[in-house]
């Protein structure tokens, strides 16, 4: 079960509307662990979004792959 899904396309991420929920970097980017959980608990981050991003497609996807594993391990311990 997902609250919520973000796509972006383009050159700079779309996290404007994250400021005040998720801590941003100064070019608006979005810290995260090996296992792409956020700062905020239950609050997971991939692809062009995060700190360090290569803004490649394939970086984007392994990122989407991990944390998919993290959620389901998360929600496993539940």
């Amino acid at each position: 079960h997902a609250e919520g899904i973000l796509v972006d396309i383009g050159m700079e991420p779309n996290t404007e509307f994250l400021k005040n929920i998720i801590p941003l970097d100064s070019h608006q980017r979005v810290r995260v662990n090996e296992m792409m959980q956020t700062d905020v608990p239950y609050v997971f981050a991939v692809g062009d979004a995060l700190i360090n991003s290569p803004g490649q497609v394939v970086t984007a996807v392994g990122d989407g792959a991990t944390a998919a594993i993290s959620v389901q391990r998360l929600l496993q311990q539940r």
